[in-house]
């Protein structure tokens, strides 16, 4: 029933609209790829008034990363916490909030599981990445839940007029070898591709003091298409990622010490997107998406080994129809109904469960421009058949007080619904809410000459009904419930130098993630962190440099559980690449360049000096 009157506001809304819209040939335009994340709808991102981070193919390339992991953490603002090298889980702490509060997709596509864990960052490469946009703070009002830390949208590549092909084989420190290569073609409004990649790793012992290899193996591949038919586009993604991860826990019989275990994963992501422009000014987007998220251990829970082994799976099925009308030319309205169908299975520490959910949502926004003023005001109602409704908003403005500076300020709300995992698994409460936030932002930007530029942003984040597993009096064997409550205050500032040849970057956080309980800091999560990165590059040459600089971190002691600090450290890494004609090019990068010892999370080895080689080939 309530969707029924979601879609017949919504259809209400369009005939009003529409006829305005038929008016307006000089409308804001709806076709300009730069940046979409933020609103929705492209937009050249310097005229974006969230704060937003884009990060484009070459500075991936430039970075030396071989993680989406350790390429965010090159920026201020991303705390990363990783229990051992490649593919052990890595969690994501966005400006201080909880590593399952940062909402991740993949084309458009959410892949954060149902079971509460976060995205499974650690299985996503880079190969065949095209940019990532990255938006700060609460964007509930567009994307629903998860979306209290930020969005961060990986958008795999498309292909470019003609045809390509190209190929790679790298090796490095650790046993690690990657190979793979890419095939694709287009010619006007039609284009097709595809792409695979074989990643391994030997890797090193993911707990201190043991000496059990954390390996990993992963084969991804990514595969699209687009094509126009009776007037509407046609666009097919689809992106997977599997392979196997050693790492280390308990055994299961006496003496009940470390052992080597190790399971297989899956994820991927397929979208379907139809668009129309039935009228000047009006397009409509309908897009169709399924994700899956798998873990399957291979051995036996050490805590139930007469049990199957442990798993947690999850897809999830969405239909989204987005419709942005033009209402003249300083005016663009986003509508849309928004419709999931989730299903969360488990078996874990000797419990289990088998879940279905389904969410209904519509979500509105208007996008005003008027002389020196930019305004964005959003709202979404969602329907959870878990915990009811759930109302979010955000509202931005931008007012450029001269042609080089721009005020902006925001202010929004953001939810968590409780997963699956803490309503039926260990602890389960199913009368859990979600948690909630509510932020607001003052920022600054400053463009010092046509080449420079500086921002300067201020936040602050309340986290409220935050879920702790409580063990009371008339509940000894304890359960999860909404008793926390949480805030992240922070100062943000970074600068931007770029040359024809080479470019500079630096970026500073400053903030304290605080438990209000308890009045400690946040887990994981430090205080003050400073990143710059440096490249040049010219026809047949590249590299670039990066350095971090984090302070000291909250944390809990492997063994005891005790309050302990984890040091902070510096990191720095060099990359380069040398084209060798014929469409040949080697690379290179040197990561941990002073073989810094340090914990990202305490008891958990790093890596240390690490060197990759590379050699690549393109047909143009």
């Amino acid at each position: 029933m309530r969707l029924l009157i979601f879609t017949g506001g919504a259809l209400a809304l369009l005939a009003s609209f529409s006829a305005l819209a038929q008016d307006n040939s000089g409308t804001v335009s709806l076709g300009a790829p730069v940046l979409v994340t933020a609103t929705r709808t492209p937009l050249i991102a310097d005229q974006e008034v969230a704060p937003v981070i884009v990060i484009s193919a070459q500075q991936i390339r430039l970075s030396g990363a071989q993680t989406i992991a350790s390429l965010l953490q090159q920026y201020a603002g991303f705390d990363i916490a990783s229990n051992g090298g490649p593919g052990q889980p890595t969690s994501l702490f966005l400006r201080g909030t909880n590593s399952n509060q940062t909402l991740v997709m993949i084309n458009g596509v959410r892949i954060n599981p149902a079971d509460g864990s976060g995205a499974s960052l650690a299985n996503i490469h880079l190969n065949d990445i095209e940019r990532i946009e990255i938006v700060k703070g609460p964007r509930a009002a567009l994307y629903g839940s998860d979306a209290i830390g930020g969005v961060i949208n990986i958008i795999t590549k498309q292909a470019s007029a003609g045809t390509h092909f190209g190929a790679h084989a790298g090796a490095g420190r650790y046993g690690t070898y990657d190979n793979g290569g890419h095939f694709d073609y287009a010619r006007g409004d039609s284009a097709f591709g595809v792409s695979a990649d074989n990643y391994h790793t030997d890797g090193f012992p993911s707990v201190a003091g043991t000496d059990f290899p954390g390996g990993n193996t992963d084969r991804s591949w990514n595969a699209y298409g687009r094509t126009v038919l009776a007037g509407v586009d046609l666009s097919l993604k689809h992106w997977q990622s599997t392979g196997n991860t050693q790492y280390t826990d308990f055994a299961a019989t006496p003496p009940f010490a470390f052992a080597p275990f190790d399971e297989n994963y899956g994820n991927q992501t397929t979208s379907l997107d139809l668009t129309g422009h039935f009228a000047s000014g009006w397009r409509s987007n309908l897009n169709l998406s399924h994700m899956l998220d798998e873990i399957d251990q291979l051995q036996a829970d050490p805590f139930n080994p007469l049990q199957n082994p442990d798993f947690v799976h999850t897809q999830r099925n969405v239909v989204d129809w987005q419709n942005d009308i033009a209402l003249g030319e300083y005016q663009l309205l986003t509508a849309g109904l928004y419709s999931e169908a989730q299903h969360a299975s488990a078996q874990s520490f000797g419990l289990g469960f088998d879940q279905p959910d389904r969410i209904n949502s519509m979500y509105l926004e208007d996008n005003l421009s008027f002389t020196k003023n930019r305004l964005v005001l959003a709202a979404r109602d969602t329907h959870d058949q878990a915990f009811g409704n759930h109302i979010t908003w955000n509202a931005d403005y931008g007012y450029d007080l001269t042609a080089d500076t721009r005020l902006t300020a925001g202010a929004g709300t953001g939810f968590r619904a409780p997963s699956a995992n803490e309503r039926f698994g260990f602890g389960g409460n199913p009368d859990l809410q979600p948690e909630t936030s509510q932020n607001l932002e003052l920022g600054l930007r400053q463009k010092i000459s046509d080449d420079q530029s500086l921002t300067l942003s201020t936040f602050r984040n309340n986290l409220d009904n935050l879920i702790e597993f409580v063990v009371t009096p008339s509940n000894l064997n304890g359960e999860n419930q909404n008793v926390d409550r949480a805030r992240v205050r922070g100062l943000e500032a970074g600068y931007q130098l770029t040359q024809r040849t080479w470019s500079w970057r630096t970026n500073l956080i400053f903030q304290k993630p605080e438990d209000l309980q308890t009045g400690t800091l946040l887990l994981r999560r430090a205080e003050r962190t400073l990143t710059t990165a440096f490249d040049w590059h010219d026809e047949p040459t590249s590299f670039g440099v990066h350095l971090i600089a984090t302070g000291p971190r909250s944390d809990l002691d492997f063994n005891t559980g005790a309050p302990v600090t984890d040091a902070g450290y510096v990191l720095a890494g060099f990359t380069a690449r040398r084209a060798l004609g014929h469409g040949f090019a080697i690379s290179g990068n040197l990561e941990n360049l002073f073989d810094t010892h340090y914990q990202t999370a305490n008891g958990y080895n790093t890596a240390g000096r690490s060197l990759f080689l590379r050699l690549e080939y393109e047909n143009n």
